[in-house]
């Protein structure tokens, strides 16, 4: 395949991804999962938005890969980080978005 027709798919797929990711109420997951606070959501964010094209990104061996991660960092950002979290709880989304973001490019990196 050719590299912009992979880059053309990637960058389609992480907008649909990013669309209806945030369609999604993540706050009706506090029934069903404890673990859905100032944690897990954030968590829970970043792997579905960073690490979706991450792995595809992997798996279609796309070159210059490294530059997903502005593009997925500033839309991790703005999902984990748009008001969902109370002032207290931003410090801690945002340092747990960036541990988890830090993992996935590493992985991707050296696996």
């Amino acid at each position: 395949m050719a590299p912009w027709l992979n880059w053309l798919i990637l960058l389609i797929g992480l907008f649909i991804v990013f669309m209806l990711w945030s369609w999604i109420p993540i706050e009706r997951f506090d029934r069903y999962w404890k673990r859905n606070n100032e944690i897990g959501r954030p968590f829970l964010n970043t792997l579905v938005i960073t690490g979706l094209p991450v792995l595809y990104a992997k798996l279609t061996s796309t070159p210059y890969g490294w530059l997903l991660i502005p593009i997925c960092f500033f839309l991790t950002q703005y999902a984990v980080l748009s008001g969902r979290f109370l002032k207290k709880e931003m410090l801690i989304a945002g340092w747990i978005m960036l541990i988890t973001m830090a993992a996935i490019w590493i992985a991707y990196f050296f696996l």
